[in-house]
């Protein structure tokens, strides 16, 4: 079985220079590079089953990094971005960062060890510490989905979420709630950020005062969202209304609500941004702001693949796209 000696001793360089090439972690000319593959092609050498894309220098393979997996907003992506490279002859392997920056490191090496041709990825953080990290991370065409990360140059296709925020807003303030409550996601991240943005936009639209003590944070977790619900409906001034700003932090309220036996709509009312796919079968279902997500995620590919098919340098170009209101159950006016 060959190693990677082997391969150092045939190219005539160090076994670390080999690993730089593999990897893609350190700087190494174009010389390095096609002395190392000769070699890696001469004496076999095929680490994790890439022997086409090392021999070669081609990769087939895409890259899609999500915050998780298990949540049906984000397998529904993967679905559909698989299904769009596969049509393309080119093969999907999915990771979840956790909202973890260390492990999309972990995740980020991983793929460059598999040789992706390109990077679909919902970044976990947007400050311009974590762009300047992520620039000597990331070493072949990549598009961010949904999120930015300033400092990055790569084209960004999102949601505009401060509108979707004043959206779900502005239908309950619509409606005469004047206390409405917000579990709110991630502090400092642009999603969550925006979103709440948003959240105070509609309330200064309509002349109505924010109550801070209504904003709490649920960061995107389901039972972190549901605790928080918890505290804000057991206060003896609760809100008349609750928006949850992601999919499965609306399950965390609708969990809540039925533990403490509070009958919505007629006693609160709720609202979710981003839809759920079982929404038919919620009692009662939920009244969302959702988001064009799996026509974002075709776009994301499909410049992906023109990116590397064409060669094509990366703009750093924004496309934003519109959320829209579905009003079902669980809103009314306050009792």
């Amino acid at each position: 079985m060959t190693t990677i000696k082997d391969v150092a001793r045939r190219a005539g360089v160090a076994i670390s220079t080999v690993s730089a090439v593999l990897n893609r972690s350190a700087p190494v000319s174009e010389e390095v590079i096609e002395k190392v593959n000769e070699a890696i092609g001469a004496v076999g050498y095929v680490p994790h089953g890439a022997a086409r894309s090392l021999r070669s220098g081609n990769s087939q393979l895409i890259g899609l990094v999500v915050p998780n997996i298990a949540n049906p907003h984000f397998a529904a992506v993967a679905r559909e971005i698989e299904n769009i490279c596969l049509t393309a002859g080119y093969m999907t392997v999915v990771y979840s960062t956790g909202q973890d920056s260390e492990r999309e490191s972990q995740v980020l090496k991983m793929l460059r060890v598999q040789r992706v041709a390109g990077l679909v990825i919902i970044p976990t953080r947007s400050d311009a510490e974590h762009g300047s990290r992520l620039v000597g991370q990331i070493q072949v065409p990549t598009i961010l989905l949904d999120m930015f990360v300033e400092g990055l140059p790569y084209t960004v296709i999102k949601t505009d979420n401060i509108e979707a925020g004043r959206l779900a807003t502005a239908h309950l303030l619509g409606l005469g709630h004047r206390r409405i409550g917000i579990i709110a996601g991630i502090a400092g991240l642009a999603t969550s950020d925006d979103r709440l943005g948003g959240y105070l936009k509609a309330h200064a639209e309509h002349g109505v005062p924010v109550e801070p003590g209504l904003q709490v944070a649920g960061n995107f977790d389901q039972a972190q969202a549901h605790r928080r619900a918890i505290e804000l409906l057991q206060r003896r001034d609760r809100p008349t209304a609750l928006i949850a700003i992601s999919n499965m932090m609306t399950l965390g309220v609708l969990f809540a609500v039925r533990e403490l036996k509070i009958k919505v709509p007629a006693e609160l009312s709720i609202l979710g941004i981003d839809d759920l796919d079982f929404a038919a079968v919620l009692d009662p279902a939920p009244t969302v702001v959702a988001t064009p997500i799996l026509f974002m995620a075709r776009r994301a590919v499909e410049m992906l693949l023109t990116e590397i098919t064409q060669k094509e340098a990366a703009t750093g170009a924004w496309e934003i796209h519109q959320p829209h209101l579905v009003i079902r159950e669980s809103t009314r006016a306050p009792g």
